[in-house]
């Protein structure tokens, strides 16, 4: 368990970071913590969520450092805090796409020893810190990469970080991560902006009132944060382009047998969807 005299520093406080934040402040720990929008921090400071801006943490005490900035905005927020880097206990973070964080620490050089990268299943289409919320990790799965040289204390102290905030945590290696989250994750955020894109177009005037209960389950996650999946969509685009020709591939195929009226066909298709689908818990 994380000794409570361990800081931690956020750099990022949108619906992860500042969940983190509330969670760990609730439990007594010091979080400081930097954000784009400074209102955000004067915020979470009136809150008593943080103590203070990340400049405040003081490097003579053991801490934790996590980034949960959007994906193409970690590399210079890297090279920002780093400084920061090599005093560490544990530098982790909370983003869904790994291969570009990995990249960007290969090409700055920093000394891999202290990081293990994280990637919280939790979460939802609302973002902001405003949106944040305490205990929004429990019972959740964080999934954690090591490196090649991550140290077996930067192991157990991020382990026991994801355990202090609720989640259990489960090992996966970077290539696996990429290629798993596109198909899981990344695709169907891609499913649900193509299709609320399609309906918005459409020139029947009634297009919105006859938005049912099943539209509106199945594209909840199309109303969130672009910023986030435009970074997400072009860092993991190999992968996720892999997913959607595999998508096509199966929407030819049910296609195919609606238009040969093929009721046995469409029947088990259907069938084995749902079996799938109710066998996920």
């Amino acid at each position: 368990m994380l000794d409570k005299s361990i800081q931690v520093g956020i750099i990022g406080l949108g619906m992860i970071g500042g969940s983190i934040a509330k969670t760990l402040s609730k439990k007594g720990f010091k979080v400081f913590a930097s954000d784009i929008n400074e209102n955000t921090i004067k915020n979470a400071i009136n809150d008593k969520e943080i103590c203070g801006s990340l400049e405040e943490l003081d490097q003579d005490i053991n801490f934790i450092l996590i980034f949960t900035v959007p994906v193409l905005s970690v590399g210079e927020e890297l090279i920002k805090n780093k400084e920061l880097l090599s005093k560490a206990l544990l530098v982790s973070d909370g983003l869904s796409v790994k291969n570009s964080l990995k990249k960007e620490i290969e090409k700055n050089k920093f000394n891999t020893e202290n990081f293990i990268f994280s990637h919280p299943i939790a979460g939802s289409e609302k973002s902001g810190y405003l949106n944040s919320k305490e205990g929004l990790f429990n019972n959740k799965i964080t999934v954690i990469t090591k490196l090649p040289h991550s140290t077996q204390v930067a192991i157990d102290t991020c382990i026991d970080l994801w355990s202090l905030l609720g989640a259990k945590t489960i090992n996966l290696n970077l290539e696996d991560h990429d290629k798993y989250f596109a198909q899981t994750s990344h695709l169907p955020h891609f499913i649900a902006f193509a299709l609320i894109s399609m309906i918005s177009k459409s020139e029947d005037p009634k297009k919105d009132t006859f938005t049912g209960g099943g539209l509106k389950d199945i594209t909840r996650i199309a109303s969130s944060d672009p910023k986030m999946w435009e970074d997400i969509f072009i860092s993991n685009r190999l992968n996720i382009l892999k997913a959607i020709k595999s998508f096509k591939s199966e929407i030819d195929k049910f296609e195919k047998l609606i238009e040969e009226k093929d009721a046995k066909e469409i029947n088990q298709f259907i069938k084995n969807a749902k079996n799938f689908r109710d066998s996920l818990t």
